[in-house]
């Protein structure tokens, strides 16, 4: 792949995700804004593509150099105008008013009697107002922050756009550190038009938990990597290799920061029980310095929120009981089932099954975010395009064909957005949901071979090499 080659694809996709977002004929949904982002995620896919066949070279500067500036070329264009594809930002607003006026968000929701002297203008664009608040601490600490900083829209988005390059930035140590190629990786995450999209304009919160996620998975391979070196090192007497605890340490604090803003990432809590290599069992104190660090984080940043006791969670409870969006798998269970309720049951087990595969197999941190999350991903009831977003890291280190795909497709589920803001009612067509579902699908069945074979990121030499 040449400088140039990537140049033009890099502005092609930037001239569209510009035109998404300031042209007016472009805000008429579903069409022909899906057609603008679909032309630019092809744009992203064809340099993708080229840059996971491309064998690292002495270029590589140049054009790593060449990412970023498109990277936050597209960032800039889509910064200043104002969200209209979602309206979660009204409510994070709301959470870090109510704070800054001494009150706790999970008290209350924004329709309460309680809280009307807190009302504002735009007040009444607040979604679900009749349901408190299900975001986790972390999330609120950062809406706290924005609240004292000016409740600034702009400088919300300023502070999710720093997350997600300080994301980026992570992501190609991780590939330097693990012999993987840098391009690909940052290009698949840093030009992924719905990562564009879903933060730089509509104002979503994601970055500031994939940053201390991808953080996590570089201090776990920190772990295995001083590990190795304590192992080779074991007929040279001890202090000859660093102490893995520091890392493990940080290891639990980030995954937990991570799941503070929201709370999937959790489920690779198994994978904090740290192993020192390939032979001998896990090191107890280095379990216990990820662990207690995961518990310790946990409880530091909820205690600020601890009055709202039970309430804490009611939020949680409603969204999990009751939500559903482009459901995919889901819908078969469900209609297996017979019952909503039920078939969240289900779904349950199935993905604690995935996580007790995972604790068994002895996966590391990062293939067992990238088997779970997944795993969450595909059988959920609620698949808003922006939840997509939390596989993306992981996608770009491993090139995944199937999970880069979905980035792509889950923006089909703006399809109902036009016909929402003129009614009030989401249309969610069986075919718009079999249209983003079935592609995936196939390519992750495509996929199955990788998904089984042994992990080979220690050793990759190629691309194809670094999948799983």
């Amino acid at each position: 792949m040449s400088v140039r080659t990537l140049g033009v694809l890099g502005l092609i996709e930037l001239s569209l995700l510009a035109a998404l977002g300031w042209l007016p004929p472009m805000h008429r949904m579903p069409w022909p804004g899906i057609f603008c982002f679909a032309a630019a995620f092809l744009a992203y896919a064809v340099a993708g593509l080229l840059a996971v066949r491309r064998t690292a070279g002495d270029a590589d500067r140049s054009v790593v150099k060449l990412v970023w500036i498109f990277a936050i070329a597209m960032r800039a264009a889509l910064l200043p105008v104002s969200p209209e594809l979602s309206d979660d930002f009204h409510r994070y607003l709301w959470d870090g008013h109510v704070q800054s006026a001494g009150t706790n968000p999970y008290l209350f929701a924004p329709a309460d009697p309680e809280v009307a002297h807190l009302r504002t203008d735009g007040h009444e664009l607040i979604n679900n107002p009749t349901v408190p608040t299900i975001y986790p601490p972390l999330a609120q600490l950062a809406f706290l922050i924005v609240a004292l900083a000016g409740s600034s829209v702009a400088l919300m988005k300023a502070l999710w756009v720093a997350c997600d390059l300080a994301t980026a930035w992570v992501l190609g140590r991780i590939a330097r550190e693990t012999g993987r190629n840098e391009v690909p990786v940052l290009l698949l995450y840093l030009w992924a038009p719905l990562l564009v999209v879903e933060v730089s304009w509509s104002a979503h919160l994601e970055p500031l938990g994939l940053l201390p996620l991808a953080g996590a998975v570089w201090t776990a391979h920190l772990i295995r990597r001083r590990a190795g070196d304590r192992l080779a090192a074991d007929d040279d007497g001890p202090g000859h290799a660093s102490s893995p605890l520091l890392p493990a340490a940080w290891t639990g604090a980030l995954l937990a920061l991570s799941a503070l803003v929201k709370f999937a990432p959790a489920a690779a809590l198994p994978a904090l029980v740290c192993r020192p290599g390939q032979r001998g069992r896990p090191e107890l104190r280095t379990t216990i310095a990820a662990l207690g660090a995961f518990g310790l984080t946990l409880a530091v940043l909820y205690a600020p929120y601890a009055s709202a006791g039970p309430a804490l969670f009611t939020g949680l409870r409603t969204y999990s009981q009751h939500w559903w969006f482009m459901k995919g798998a889901f819908g078969v269970v469900e209609a297996l089932t017979g019952d909503p309720l039920r078939a969240r049951r289900v779904v349950g087990l199935l993905v604690v099954a995935v996580i007790a595969g995972t604790a068994v197999a002895r996966f590391d941190l990062e293939r067992t975010l990238f088997w779970v999350l997944g795993a969450g991903m595909i059988l959920t009831p609620t698949l808003h395009p922006w939840y997509v977003l939390w596989m993306l890291p992981l996608a770009a280190l491993r090139s995944s064909p199937p999970w880069i795909a979905l980035g792509g497709l889950a923006f089909l589920g703006y399809f109902g957005l036009g016909s929402y803001q003129e009614t009030g009612v989401w249309v969610q067509p069986p075919g718009v949901r079999a249209a983003l579902w079935l592609p995936f699908l196939g390519l992750l069945l495509a996929d199955v071979r990788k998904l089984v074979r042994p992990e080979a990121v220690e050793t990759a030499t190629s691309p194809s090499e670094m999948e799983l």
